[in-house]
C-alpha cells in the first residue's frame, strides 16, 4: 500500500537570538489512508512543530535541511503558497489545540463557518454558492460533529459556548474541506472528563464514518490510547520509539517511554478508603453563603453560583471538580476578588475580602496569588520571560539589579526552565513551558493561599508530575494552602487532601479525596468518575494487554 503521507529523513532548523536549534531531526514517519497515529512526548519535544511544518504553516525563522515530506505524490516542502491554498485546510485540515485563540469572538459561528467554505471554493476553484447554501453546509457540519441544534449555534458567538462547544465548531471547520488528513493538536487539553470521552467518541466515530486518516497529537497516554491505533515517541525533535499502541504501553522498548508511562498518575482502585480527617481546626480560608448572578441582555440574568460554603485549613490541599460551567472558576476568581460575589462572604486570614478597600486588597493580593489555565493569554506578548517573573517582585518586595537577576533564575531552576529562556518572548515557547512560566511568577511572593485554576492542564505528563511533586514540597516548605481546580480527576486525587464536586453552581458533594472518589454519594460524582476512568491510564494499560493477549 502506498502510504498517504511519507515522512523520510525529515529535518528542520530554526534560528534564534542565541544559536541555530536543531528542533526535527532524521524524522522518519508513514501514514497510511484511515490511519489513526498518535504522537505524544513532552513540552518542546517538536511534535507541535512537526505537525504545523506537515500543514505548511511552521515558524518563519524555520529552515528544512533535510528529508523529504510527500502526501500522495507531491513534495510539501517544494510548494509555493499558491500550492499550499489547495492543500491546506482542505486535503489537510487541523485542529488547534485553544479554540479560543482561533475563534472570533465578534463574528457569528455561522459567518465564521462560512467564511472557511468561501475560502476553500475559492482554493478549489469552485463556483462560488450562496450565502443561504453556505450556512446550510455549515448547518451540516455542525451536525456531523453531533450538536444537536445547529441552527441556534450558527447565531452564537463562540464566548456564548462552553469548551466542548467550542472544540466542536472548531471540528466542524477543519471539515469543511472534506480533508483527507486531519491533525488534532492536544484537542482535548482544556476539557472537562465528561467532555473529553465525548470529543474522543467523536473523533473516532468521525475516523470511521469518513474514512478520515487522523494524526493525533497529545501528552494524554489514555487518550491517545483510545484514538490511536500507532503512536510515535518524540523526544528532543527525534522519535524514539514507534509501533502499535497497545504493544508499546505493554512493552515499551526505550527508557524515555518508561519514563512518560510511570509519570502518568492513576485514578486506582484502593481496596482501603481514607478515613475522613477531622474538621477544620485552623481555617485560613472561609467561604460562606457565595453567589454570584449575572445580568445578561434583555433583563435576563444567570446564577452561576449558588450558595458556595467551605473551609480551607492552613497547609491543606483542597481540589475543586466538575464540568465546565460548573462554576469552578468563578468561585476562584470571587475568592480573589477578581470579580466581585452578588451575596455571600469571603474570610482570608482573618480578613474579609469582599469588604477590604482597593488599597487594602492590593496588600492582601500579595498573600494570594492564582495561576490561570490560559498561559497564553496571562503572559503579555511583549514582555519578555524574565519581565513577566520579575514584575510582583518589583512592584512587591522592590527587588532590582542583581538580587532581582538571582531571584529570577531561583524560580526558573524551581519550575524547570532552561536559564536561557529568560530574554525570549512567550510566543516562543511552547504551552507547557509558558505555564511554568506562570507557576513561577505566582510563587515569586511566598504567598499563603495559591489558587490553581487547571495548572497543569498545559503540561505533559512527565513536566506535570515534576510540577506537582514539586508543589507537594513547596506546600511542605512553606506551609502554603492551595486551592486546586482540575478535570484531571487522577492528577486530583493524587494531589488533594480534600475535594469538592460542583454542578451547575452548587457543591453537590465534599469530603476526603479518596472517599469521594471510592465511595461517592451523589449520582453526578459517579458520573464524574465513570467518564476519568474510561479516558485513564488505567483503562488504556488494560485494554492494551487485552489486545497484546489475543495477539500472542
Amino acid at each position: 500500500m502506498t502510504a498517504l503521507l511519507s515522512i523520510r529523513d525529515f529535518s528542520l532548523d530554526i534560528r534564534t537570538f542565541d544559536g541555530v536549534l536543531h528542533v526535527l531531526k532524521n524524522i522518519n514517519l508513514e501514514i497510511n489512508r484511515g490511519d489513526a497515529v498518535g504522537i505524544v512526548g513532552e513540552s518542546g519535544s517538536g511534535k507541535s512543530v512537526l505537525a504545523r511544518t506537515i500543514l505548511g504553516i511552521r515558524p518563519s525563522n524555520s529552515t528544512p535541511v533535510a528529508g523529504t515530506m510527500m502526501f500522495h505524490d507531491t513534495d510539501l516542502l517544494k510548494l509555493d503558497e499558491k500550492g499550499w491554498r489547495a492543500i491546506r485546510g482542505v486535503k489537510i485540515s487541523m485542529i488547534f489545540q485553544d479554540p479560543m485563540t482561533y475563534l472570533n469572538p465578534l463574528i457569528q459561528i455561522g459567518t465564521q463557518i462560512s467564511d472557511v467554505i468561501a475560502a476553500h471554493e475559492r482554493a478549489g476553484g469552485e463556483a462560488k454558492t450562496s450565502k443561504q447554501a453556505k450556512l446550510a453546509r455549515a448547518a451540516e457540519l455542525l451536525t456531523q460533529v453531533d450538536i444537536r441544534d445547529p441552527d441556534r449555534v450558527l447565531k452564537q458567538y463562540a464566548f456564548q459556548l462552553s469548551g466542548g462547544m467550542r472544540q466542536r465548531v472548531l471540528i466542524a471547520m477543519a471539515l469543511a474541506g472534506r480533508p483527507d488528513i486531519l491533525i488534532a493538536d492536544e484537542p482535548t487539553t482544556a476539557l472537562d472528563v465528561t467532555v473529553q470521552a465525548q470529543v474522543l467518541d467523536l473523533i473516532k466515530d468521525l475516523v470511521k464514518r469518513l474514512n478520515l486518516t487522523v494524526i493525533f497529537i497529545s501528552h494524554d497516554i489514555g487518550a491517545v490510547a483510545t484514538i490511536a491505533d500507532r503512536c510515535a515517541v518524540m523526544r528532543y525533535g527525534e522519535i524514539v520509539e514507534q509501533g502499535k499502541t497497545s504493544e508499546i504501553l505493554v512493552n515499551p522498548t526505550h527508557p524515555y517511554t518508561r519514563e512518560l508511562l510511570d509519570a502518568v498518575p492513576e485514578i486506582g482502585n484502593p481496596s482501603v478508603v481514607t478515613a475522613a480527617p477531622p474538621a477544620t481546626v485552623q481555617p485560613i480560608l472561609k467561604v460562606e453563603g457565595l453567589g454570584k448572578t449575572f445580568h445578561l441582555e434583555g433583563g435576563r440574568s444567570f446564577e452561576a453560583v449558588k450558595n458556595v460554603g467551605f473551609a480551607a485549613d492552613k497547609g491543606e490541599i483542597l481540589g475543586i471538580v466538575g464540568e465546565s460551567g460548573s462554576g469552578k472558576s468563578t468561585v476562584a476568581r470571587m475568592i480573589l476578588r477578581l470579580i466581585s460575589p452578588t451575596t455571600g462572604k469571603v474570610e482570608f486570614d482573618g480578613k474579609d475580602v469582599t469588604a477590604l478597600s482597593a488599597d487594602e486588597l492590593r496588600l492582601a493580593r500579595a498573600d494570594m496569588q492564582m495561576v490561570f489555565q490560559n498561559p497564553h493569554s496571562a503572559l503579555n506578548g511583549r514582555h519578555t520571560i524574565g519581565d513577566a517573573i520579575a514584575e510582583p517582585m518589583r512592584l512587591n518586595l522592590n527587588y532590582s539589579g542583581a538580587e532581582l537577576g538571582r531571584k529570577i533564575d531561583e524560580l526558573m531552576d524551581i519550575v524547570q526552565l532552561p536559564r536561557n529562556l529568560r530574554y525570549r518572548y512567550p510566543h516562543e515557547l511552547s504551552g507547557g513551558q509558558k505555564q511554568r512560566v506562570c507557576i513561577a511568577r505566582a510563587i515569586s511572593l511566598q504567598p499563603k493561599l495559591l489558587v490553581l485554576d487547571e495548572p497543569t492542564s498545559a503540561l505533559d505528563v512527565s513536566v506535570q508530575a515534576k510540577i506537582l511533586e514539586f508543589l507537594k514540597e513547596l506546600r511542605r516548605d512553606l506551609d502554603l494552602t492551595y486551592l486546586f481546580i482540575s478535570h484531571d480527576l487522577a492528577v486530583v486525587r493524587e494531589l488533594c487532601d480534600r475535594c469538592l464536586v460542583m454542578r451547575r453552581g452548587e457543591i453537590v458533594e465534599q469530603g476526603p479525596t479518596d472517599t469521594v472518589f471510592f465511595n461517592p454519594a451523589h449520582e453526578y460524582t459517579r458520573s464524574l468518575i465513570e467518564s476519568g476512568v474510561k479516558t485513564s491510564k488505567d483503562t488504556a494499560m488494560r485494554l492494551a494487554r487485552e489486545i497484546v493477549g489475543q495477539i500472542a
